[in-house]
């Protein structure tokens, strides 16, 4: 049976749910994946890389290193599709409010809590500048608010409203984007602070997500990530 909602043709209400839980699962099997394989990478390159130190130079390098097996991932999807993905201005004017709100939430909450319990971060320290700044918003953004929020996006929107798909694939997107932090314990970061990281990672990889899917552009996610991120290293 198909009905119209919205203006929208979807399946019944059972299969819509059922095939939403499908993706959800295929969703966390990907995620999954993506934790095997990102750690397996990070052991086999850490070992054969020499000590960061202080050294901004080997700090911006292990940055593009750690990360080329998801540059290699991600770089046929931009190349066919870029504009699908994101890479282009979108509607970002039209959001400009918003997206102001969003930066000084993000960089206010964070800088906050840095001052408030005078924690450091195992990225406090200039040398990361480069790497926290640019290769990390550039590469999470484009995997995960490019390339997965585009995928989950298309799929939902096949048996969900406009509106219920957006919200259901930023949310999907920013709880297993978040909940991947926590494989950063795995790579030697404190637990503490990996659960930490999850829990932020989850409520701004949603405050992104949506930005992305307002705006229709991966510019500004990667531009609020990228200004946390400095936050960060700064403090």
């Amino acid at each position: 049976m198909v009905s119209p909602q919205n203006g929208t043709p979807t399946l019944s209400r059972t299969r819509a749910y059922l095939f939403t839980g499908v993706v959800l699962l295929g969703l966390a099997a990907f995620g999954a994946l993506f934790v095997m394989v990102d750690q397996f990478y990070y052991a086999f390159a850490s070992a054969r890389f020499p000590s960061v130190g202080d050294s901004p130079w080997l700090a911006t390098l292990w940055g593009i290193v750690s990360r080329a097996h998801l540059v290699v991932l991600a770089a046929p999807f931009v190349i066919r599709w870029p504009r699908l993905l994101g890479f282009q201005v979108g509607k970002t004017a039209q959001y400009g409010r918003m997206l102001l709100v969003m930066l000084l939430a993000n960089c206010g909450v964070i800088a906050a809590y840095l001052w408030l319990t005078g924690a450091t971060t195992p990225y406090s320290g200039d040398q990361w500048l480069v790497t926290e700044a640019i290769i990390v918003p550039v590469v999470e953004e484009t995997i995960w608010r490019g390339l997965v929020l585009t995928i989950l996006l298309g799929l939902l929107r096949a048996l969900h409203s406009e509106n219920a798909s957006v919200h259901l694939a930023v949310w999907f997107g920013g709880l297993t984007f978040g909940m991947l932090h926590l494989a950063n314990a795995l790579a030697g970061v404190p637990a503490l602070f990996a659960a930490i990281q999850a829990l932020n990672a989850v409520v701004w990889g949603v405050v992104y997500g949506y930005a992305r899917a307002k705006t229709e552009s991966l510019w500004p996610s990667m531009v609020l990530h990228a200004a946390m991120n400095i936050v960060v290293v700064l403090f």
